[in-house]
């Protein structure tokens, strides 16, 4: 995997990748989750949702309670319904020998379909040897939008 662009993107940078991260969860103790494919990584903490019936004025749930499956490295399926919440534990950090910063990144094939970057963790000193290998143009955040529709047609 490597980046094929750098794109402006508020006050930092989001990086096009050549492929789709293939992150492979593994859960760590009862409350962390960590999906990773090196240096990108996509962390959840386990926090119980509170049910609407209990506070109907703020439904507590993660990702608006939106249901999805993590199959997992040991063969089994987390089920998430509201209780999986995308962030940091310390258990997570201690899994790796570098820091875990934020990234923003989307491989080139999902840009195109729809253009949206998307959020990652990922451990700092391998973000950072892929930025550095990266020589090319940085582009705009609209003037890339604009670089793949013309390249599509």
């Amino acid at each position: 995997m490597k980046i094929i662009a750098v794109v402006e993107m508020n006050d930092g940078e989001a990086f096009v990748l050549d492929q789709k991260p293939d992150l492979k969860y593994t859960k760590y103790g009862f409350d962390t989750i960590v999906g990773i494919d090196e240096p990108f990584l996509s962390c959840y903490y386990h926090q119980t949702p509170i049910p609407p019936k209990y506070d109907k004025s703020f439904p507590w749930q993660a990702f608006a309670g939106r249901k999805f499956d993590l199959p997992l490295t040991d063969g089994t399926v987390e089920h998430c319904y509201g209780q999986w919440w995308w962030g940091i534990t310390k258990s997570a950090k201690e899994q790796f020998d570098d820091e875990i910063i934020t990234v923003t990144a989307c491989d080139k094939e999902s840009l195109r379909k729809c253009y949206v970057f998307g959020g990652y963790q990922g451990l700092e000193k391998g973000i950072q040897k892929m930025r550095s290998e990266y020589t090319g143009k940085v582009y705009g955040y609209w003037e890339y939008q604009k670089f793949l529709k013309e390249e599509a047609a």
